[in-house]
């Protein structure tokens, strides 16, 4: 059995948006839902909650961690609410509770992706079950997420590909435009050869190769006092590449 306390350790930071057009049941489940989330944003139409779902992340930058929704509500339902959250954000954890089993409505809800479908009135046992079992999945992709939006180059420097900032023990290292354009043409390539010629087609365009020569030297000269010496490999003829 889940109880409180579990579901609460990996809630407790996330954000949940819930959207219920029977404002008693808003009223009493979002109460439950406050306690285990550290916002909750409530709104009581398919229409609304678009509006807040799209607010929330034009404010934040992020999406909410997890979106409960009705299924029969005016102005929009929960299927084309679904729809274009989906349109907003593939990924996202949507939980539907309804009145109703709605069989007719069963298939497409699976079929576009939700995470659970659950029958009101709410079982609090089931519901942290529910909770318990979304925010593990919501933790493991954000995780998944870091893991593979960073690429440890050795045991201090990290590059984020997302934001490509080199750090150094947690500290980002000032680069030039130039010496990020080359860092990302080498973790791109990851180990193997980052050809002259891709370099200077990256970093100059249709400008003569041979004028740049000797600017890319001083680049990489440059580049290899901020790193470890021995990270950027001259493959003599070739171009580099990143040894870690």
């Amino acid at each position: 059995m889940i109880d409180f306390h579990t579901v609460y350790l990996l809630t407790h930071t996330m954000s949940l948006l819930y959207i219920e057009d029977d404002s008693s049941f808003l009223e009493e489940s979002s109460e439950v839902f406050k306690e285990l989330f550290e916002e909750v944003v409530t709104a009581t139409d398919g229409e609304i909650g678009y509006i807040e779902y799209d607010q929330f992340f034009q404010k934040t930058g992020s999406f909410f961690d997890i979106v409960v929704t009705d299924i029969n509500m005016p102005n929009m339902n929960g299927i084309e609410l679904i729809q274009k959250i989906y349109e907003h954000n593939p990924m996202q954890t949507i939980i539907v509770i309804s009145a109703h089993n709605e069989p007719q409505y069963l298939l497409e809800l699976v079929n576009l992706g939700i995470e659970q479908f659950l029958l009101k009135p709410n079982n609090y046992d089931t519901i942290l079950n529910v909770f318990h079992k979304s925010a593990s999945k919501v933790l493991r992709s954000y995780s998944k997420e870091i893991e593979t939006s960073h690429v440890h180059l050795g045991t201090t420097l990290l590059w984020n590909k997302q934001t490509s900032v080199l750090y150094e023990k947690d500290m980002a290292i000032k680069l030039t435009k130039n010496e990020t354009l080359l860092m990302q043409i080498f973790i791109k390539n990851h180990t193997k050869i980052s050809t002259l010629q891709e370099i200077f087609d990256t970093l100059w365009g249709d400008e003569p190769h041979l004028a740049c020569i000797e600017t890319l030297k001083s680049i990489i000269s440059r580049l290899r006092k901020k790193l470890p010496t021995s990270i950027i490999e001259n493959v003599y003829g070739l171009g580099y590449r990143l040894v870690y």
